[in-house]
């Protein structure tokens, strides 16, 4: 009986060991290539973070995978989200650094949408950044306070296209403080604008993120040639707070400009986001999850990015999952149809 008994046990410990070296030879990445899908063309701030991804993140999967990007750009990230949703396949070995506006352009039901956003599964951000607003050193105005006041001489502020937050913020600013803001849309993106500030031809700059003007706006700071008024956000920023930048969300005070403008603001507090196609399992998912928060502190990378000017301020992916499906609840009727107005959508 004895003998039985330990003949079952070995039996049992064998199945056991098993069944575990196939879960974890299904879970391995080995001989695999990740491809990573970068929402935007080569040479722009989302191709610039997917490699860096990609230069690291391999050896925090089993089976140490090769790693690739993929630039699927168009309709402001809409195009790679439909692909990652409809035809990539939810092995693992698709993940995408996604628009941050596609949580948006869901919810105000935006033309060529064909995804559902609280699908995706959702992996982290590697960076959050509050907006920004700089003006040039010379602009009639020149503090926050002035700005907000309707009685004083309106800025004159750059912007790219409706969609943009370089337009969308100050048009959304002025349903709320008054006519502060007039914009001069056109531009072919921000260093354009930043150009047309130093020659005068436009008093500011907003809807640009904090860590797009350390990397490229620093030097017109550190010189003086522009200033920052004022920064919006989820929440305060203290690199922001220490130069003494007022801090304009808690200034919004009434509760349909509070929904209408985390609605509008959404992109900005999503700016970095990483996901893998529905359907993905969730072993899978659990693999990604956990190579994405190690790739994010491994020292490697962390001085790749400082080398690369790049960012890192990250959430998980299941704070970024849980930020999205609950601001789903906010966007009532009257908030959509206020912020598709501003963005032009209708």
């Amino acid at each position: 009986m004895k003998r039985t008994l330990s003949l079952f046990l070995f039996l049992a410990l064998v199945l056991w060991s098993l069944s575990t070296a196939q879960a974890a030879s299904k879970n391995s990445y080995e001989g695999k290539t990740v491809k990573i899908i970068a929402a935007a063309p080569p040479g722009g701030g989302f191709d610039a973070y997917a490699r860096l991804f990609a230069r690291h993140m391999g050896k925090h999967l089993p089976g140490n995978p090769k790693t690739i990007v993929v630039n699927i750009p168009g309709g402001s990230g809409v195009i790679a989200a439909n692909y990652m949703y409809n035809i990539a396949k939810p092995d693992g070995a698709t993940i995408a650094h996604a628009s941050w506006g596609i949580a948006q352009m869901d919810y105000l039901g935006a033309t060529g949408v064909k995804y559902d956003v609280n699908k995706f599964n959702w992996l982290g951000l590697a960076n959050v950044s509050p907006i920004t607003a700089a003006i040039r050193k010379d602009s009639p105005i020149q503090t926050a306070a002035q700005w907000l006041d309707p009685k004083t001489k309106p800025l004159i502020f750059g912007c790219t296209t409706r969609s943009s937050l370089t337009c969308s913020l100050p048009l959304a600013l002025n349903q709320i403080f008054g006519p502060i803001t007039k914009v001069v849309p056109g531009y072919q993106g921000t260093a354009p604008i930043r150009a047309g500030l130093l020659q005068g031809e436009v008093d500011g700059l907003t809807g640009w993120s904090w860590d797009s003007v350390k990397a490229t706006g620093k030097g017109m700071l550190d010189d003086g040639s522009i200033k920052l008024i004022a920064y919006i956000g989820e929440k305060p920023n203290q690199e922001l707070d220490d130069l003494k930048v007022p801090y304009l969300t808690p200034k919004i005070t009434k509760p349909e400009d509070k929904a209408f403008m985390k609605i509008l603001m959404m992109p900005a507090a999503m700016l970095r986001p990483w996901m893998a196609p529905p359907g993905t399992s969730k072993e899978k998912v659990a693999l990604l999850r956990k190579a994405f928060q190690d790739t994010l502190k491994d020292p490697e990378f962390l001085k790749d990015a400082k080398r690369s000017r790049i960012e890192v301020n990250p959430e998980t992916g299941e704070w970024l999952a849980a930020f999205i499906k609950n601001m789903k609840a906010d966007v009532t009727p009257e908030v959509r149809n206020r912020a598709r107005k501003i963005i032009g959508l209708q």
